[in-house]
């Protein structure tokens, strides 16, 4: 219960990670995105490096590395075994808690994009589609169409096409700018 109220915030603070790290390892590859997990953390050839103690030796060998970001931890990247045979690298996420405040940042949102379309970017932390965000924020498919438009010409959405369905999600420059406070 100490964490359930806390919750949509934790889990943005996540998603906002993951987006941001996935962006950074198309455009820069994984050495940037693995050095960027930590402060300390830096490549000497093809050995990541993280300069702080306790020192230890983890050789991949092919058997993958998954990456987890948490709201909740701030040292150093932690690695270990999982169970399906992979590593875990437990990293502190871009933005720990305590976050920016949600009136902060929604009053700035609000103020640059509009009440609805701060509304629409904030929804698509989640993929979504144009009749669920008409129904989530209980306004029109019109309506929804002009603000998802007017969000993808500024780069801080993607659309695509899904059948019959169009599926709408928040960019990193969104994402980025949802945890900018505005």
């Amino acid at each position: 219960m100490l964490i359930a109220p806390h919750w949509p915030r934790i889990r943005q603070s996540f998603q906002a990670d993951v987006a941001w790290r996935t962006r950074l390892l198309a455009a820069h590859g994984i050495k940037a995105c693995l050095a960027s997990t930590h402060p300390a953390a830096d490549w000497s050839g093809t050995v990541l490096e993280v300069d702080r103690p306790p020192d230890y030796e983890v050789r991949l060998g092919g058997r993958g590395l998954v990456l987890m970001p948490s709201p909740f931890w701030t040292g150093r990247p932690l690695l270990d075994d999982h169970p399906d045979g992979t590593y875990v690298l437990l990293y502190p996420a871009l933005t720990p808690l305590p976050l920016v405040s949600p009136e902060r940042a929604e009053g700035a949102l609000d103020a640059l994009l509009g009440r609805t379309r701060a509304a629409v970017l904030q929804l698509l932390i989640e993929q979504r589609t144009t009749s669920e965000l008409a129904r989530d924020l209980d306004i029109s498919l019109p309506s929804v169409s002009e603000h998802t438009r007017t969000l993808r010409a500024a780069g801080l959405i993607t659309t695509a096409r899904d059948g019959k369905s169009v599926l709408h999600s928040a960019t990193a420059l969104g994402v980025d700018l949802l945890h900018s406070g505005g």
